[in-house]
């Protein structure tokens, strides 16, 4: 059979590379003799923009049919999962005879569902796809029964959507095939891809059982990985190959097996690949020896789901992180060379004022210790999961939705959500009638904070951190200016803080110390938005610690004294190098721009 293998519009101003998933299942489907042709939407709109239209779903079937397919499999998540359903029924609308297939994590949580409410979807793969998806095309092209295939859904004789039994996941994943990278332009994927971090798939599972995330239920709490030689084998493959420099090693929770991740860098140093790697872990199950031995093979970025830095709220949501360990962990990497991405989640009812003021500190902490990333999310309540079975309604809210999962959705997609409260459960908001915050401050709290942590995050942090001054005070401050702001200001950061928003805040009497980490947050701004090789100066009372507290939010960032820093743009990643008074005049000799608080309104002067 031809098979096209297709992914949707996905991803704004991030997108990060190759379908990984559709390039494995293609693999697969190639070992059983059928024919797969790669349709990938979200990379086509990087090369051209007029993709993210009310009339993408009428031209990507138009350009899927152009191949003349027997079976149409589409791969959807949460935030694009009613732009899958638009283009099924494209597809249906001009070809009824050809066979449209779900797969993917989201469609595993509502498949029957989506048989129930959409006509066009024809069958649904429930879990891993390696093994169902050939046998689903085998018994499609000759004809046969579905009802022996594990793990799909389908439509019985009489119409009617049925679910077979689970499949049983694979015990050595390792059989899962290599990638058909011959089947893309990886060369192009490489070049376009925002993230330089490139994907490894190296297992899934977590043991953990959140009541927010869907990763329990899908794997069913069961940890698999890859063996490390593979991993490593498809690591030095890219490398050696396409360049590839920076790996994503993808997993929910991959330090949870130490010896694993220990023998993944020993190979790494044993082949003598000069590469940098990150992974995915928690707080509780990295230790300060693998921070040492990642490290030691070029691992410099790990993601940690921090949520809440309230341990009421950590009991609440199943995490139950200790606040000790989240800063002990997090100064194991900083002080290793490596470079923690910390996610933060607001927005559970049961969140007090001081939860919500505990969480926002915290996250400004990591940012200016040291985390390459920080972020704050807005709670969604995915389909299927505790958090979102457990609620007593959703609230459907579009002036304050999620901005990040509006990506390419017009109002015909809106009428869609509308009417499938379970399946886009995710657009929905949890009933905050009982809650410190209602939907419309917990939307705009997080969007003004998640500017801050991008654009002002020294001055911020200086703010409730140093001075001891209210989150939710400082955001009160400037409500009106987000509450204004469109999605695509919001999604540019286009929120402006100025010196007398500074004074009205903490007062005149701080003057220097307030513009100072003023001018240090715009020279960074100014210097990551210019191109590479790009350096500016920085001249200011802004203090760099010599070393990483044992709790992080006790780093102050402002000292007395003058210190001397410049800026540089390498690559697209922020170098930062303290000067000598010496240093510093002589690389102002060469005109380079200046940020110091003497300057007038935050414009560098030569």
């Amino acid at each position: 059979m031809k098979v096209c293998l297709v992914r949707p519009l996905l991803s704004g101003s991030g997108f990060n590379g190759y379908p990984l998933n559709l390039l494995i299942l293609a693999s697969a489907i190639r070992d059983a003799s059928h024919h797969p042709i790669i349709c990938d939407y979200d990379y086509l709109k990087e090369l051209d923009p007029s993709w993210d239209s009310p009339e993408f779903a009428a031209r990507a079937a138009e350009d899927i049919l152009s191949h003349n397919p027997d079976l149409v499999g589409i791969t959807a998540m949460c935030s694009n999962y009613v732009l899958a359903v638009d283009v099924a029924n494209e597809i249906k609308l001009r070809a009824p005879h050809v066979h449209v297939t779900f797969g993917g994590p989201h469609v595993s949580l509502c498949a029957l569902e989506t048989l129930d409410s959409f006509p066009s979807v024809d069958t649904c793969v429930i879990g891993e796809g390696e093994i169902t998806f050939p046998e689903l095309l085998n018994n499609l092209q000759f004809e046969e029964d579905l009802a022996g295939i594990l793990g799909i859904a389908y439509r019985d004789g009489e119409g009617t959507p049925v679910k077979t039994a689970p499949r049983p996941l694979m015990k050595d994943i390792t059989l899962s095939p290599r990638p058909a990278y011959d089947l893309v332009d990886m060369r192009s994927y490489i070049d376009t891809s925002k993230d330089i971090y490139m994907q490894i798939y190296a297992g899934s599972g977590c043991p953990f059982d959140c009541v927010f995330c869907s990763t329990s239920i899908v794997w069913e709490r069961k940890y698999r990985v890859m063996g490390a030689e593979r991993v490593v084998d498809e690591i030095e493959y890219l490398h050696k190959t396409y360049g590839v420099t920076h790996f994503n090693l993808m997993h929910d929770n991959l330090s949870s097996n130490k010896p694993y991740i220990h023998g993944i860098a020993e190979q790494i140093i044993e082949r003598g690949l000069q590469i940098n790697w990150g992974f995915s872990s928690r707080i509780d199950t990295l230790d300060e020896k693998t921070c040492q031995i990642t490290a030691a093979s070029g691992c410099n970025y790990i993601f940690f789901g921090v949520e809440s830095a309230s341990e009421k709220i950590q009991k609440v949501i199943g995490k139950r992180l200790k606040m000790p360990m989240i800063h002990n962990t997090l100064r194991h990497c900083l002080e290793n060379g490596i470079m923690p991405t910390t996610s933060f989640i607001l927005g559970f009812p049961e969140e007090e004022r001081e939860d919500i003021e505990a969480t926002i500190r915290l996250s400004f902490a990591c940012k200016v210790n040291g985390a390459w990333r920080s972020f704050i999310n807005l709670l969604s309540p995915y389909t299927g999961t505790y958090l979102m079975r457990s609620s007593e309604k959703l609230v459907l809210d579009w002036d304050n939705v999620n901005t990040s999962m509006m990506n390419f959705l017009y109002d015909k997609h809106k009428r869609e959500i509308e009417k499938n409260p379970y399946i886009y459960a995710n657009f929905y908001f949890l009933d905050y009638s009982k809650a410190y915050l209602n939907e419309a401050d917990y939307s705009a709290l997080v969007d003004f904070y998640t500017m801050c942590l991008f654009k002002y995050p020294f001055t911020i942090h200086y703010l409730i951190n140093d001075l001891g001054i209210s989150p939710v005070a400082i955001f009160e401050k400037f409500r009106e200016q987000v509450a204004k702001m469109t999605p695509l200001e919001r999604d540019r950061l286009d929120l402006i803080i100025t010196e007398e928003d500074l004074f009205e805040i903490a007062g005149e009497d701080r003057a220097y110390d307030l513009v100072s980490v003023l001018r240090y947050d715009q020279s960074i701004v100014s210097v990551s938005s210019e191109k590479t090789g790009t350096r500016v100066l920085y001249q200011g009372s802004v203090f760099l610690g010599d070393s990483i507290p044992h709790n992080l939010l006790e780093q102050f960032v402002v000292t007395e004294g003058v210190r001397n820093f410049m800026h540089e743009n390498i690559g697209g990643q922020l170098a930062t190098y303290e000067l000598t008074h010496e240093q510093y005049q002589q690389f102002q000799a060469k005109l380079l721009p200046v940020f110091s608080p003497e300057q007038s309104g935050g414009v560098p002067h030569a």
